[in-house]
């Protein structure tokens, strides 16, 4: 069953509204501003919002903007229900991110259609993020075939995430770093558990078969409209500025930031953690080696600074 919020400031039009939707098996909640209608949400997701232009304490603007900016709630469609109709307030609405609009007066057949309509998209969107949910689901399977990475992935990710923070990546940004790097290994699926749980260094050919699997990570992702964004850190978190790494070679700024931080933060989650091939080093012996190679010309320097001081900060 589909839950709608109807946030509007007026309650003879929530219960007009409710009248027109009470036929349609729907559940329905209401706020009397952007403030409350934002604390139902925090607390229990709708599947549609329905919400007025102008409104104390927070408008329709400003509540829609905060909500398309989270990402735990931007794929909630927003009808705005008003009686503005200039052109710029449109422009001032679909610059907050409303998904449709219904002039007042309203019809209740166009509320009814567009709320339908919009409602479909979000189940659809819900598929993408069940599939979505299933590939995370598969890549802590794939991590548990590897005895030495337990735990790699949440570690990883926290870092990622800690350090895109301090060096001000965007919003977007950060949700991708999250997905790919809670996904970055999925390729490994295709490794042989022999390969994965060597004790001791790999020959050649191995190391060509661990090399595969950013791109076959990649590729097993890459119809996933959710995981879009993180397709570059999932493919390319083994590339050097220096076009010494894989899969493709990329050098300086043709490897997108997002990559170029997991690969810093791959590469001392290994450092530091015990492996088939070696045992954990000291965070100092962890940070002498990655300087070490930002100077051969591998890493980003001030990513690498930066992630250095955050470490230290937490010592």
């Amino acid at each position: 069953m589909a839950k709608i919020l109807i946030v509007d400031d007026r309650e003879d039009n929530i219960e007009i509204l409710k009248e027109l939707l009470k036929d349609e098996n729907y559940t329905i909640e209401s706020a009397s501003n952007g403030v409350e209608g934002l604390e139902k949400i925090e607390k229990d997701a709708p599947d549609l919002i329905l919400m007025d232009a102008q409104m104390p304490k927070m408008d329709g603007f400003e509540m829609c903007k905060i909500v398309k900016g989270n990402y735990r709630t931007r794929f909630i469609p927003v009808i705005m229900i008003t009686v503005l109709s200039s052109t710029e307030d449109r422009i001032k609405a679909i610059e907050a991110g409303v998904d449709d609009f219904v002039p007042k007066p309203f019809n209740r057949l166009e509320v009814l259609a567009r709320t339908k309509s919009l409602i479909n998209v979000k189940h659809l969107t819900d598929e993408l993020d069940n599939a979505h949910n299933i590939l995370f689901a598969l890549a802590k399977i794939i991590e548990a075939k590897d005895r030495y990475t337990e735990g790699h992935t949440e570690r990883v990710t926290g870092y990622a995430h800690e350090l895109a923070r301090k060096i001000k990546l965007s919003d977007d940004q950060i949700e991708a770093l999250r997905i790919g790097s809670l996904l970055h290994d999925m390729g490994k699926i295709n490794v042989p558990d022999d390969i994965l749980n060597k004790p001791g260094k790999l020959d050649a050919q191995e190391f060509e078969k661990i090399k595969e699997h950013p791109a076959w990570g990649a590729k097993i992702c890459k119809n996933l409209k959710s995981v879009k964004d993180a397709l570059p850190v999932i493919k390319w978190h083994h590339e050097k500025i220096d076009g010494s790494g894989y899969p493709d070679g990329l050098k300086g700024d043709d490897i997108p930031i997002t990559a170029k931080i997991m690969a810093v933060v791959d590469v001392y989650d290994a450092l530091s953690t015990q492996r088939p091939y070696k045992k954990a080093f000291s965070q100092e012996k962890c940070f002498q080696i990655l300087r070490e190679e930002v100077a051969k010309g591998w890493w980003d320097r001030e990513i690498v600074e930066n992630f250095i001081e955050l470490m230290q900060s937490k010592t």
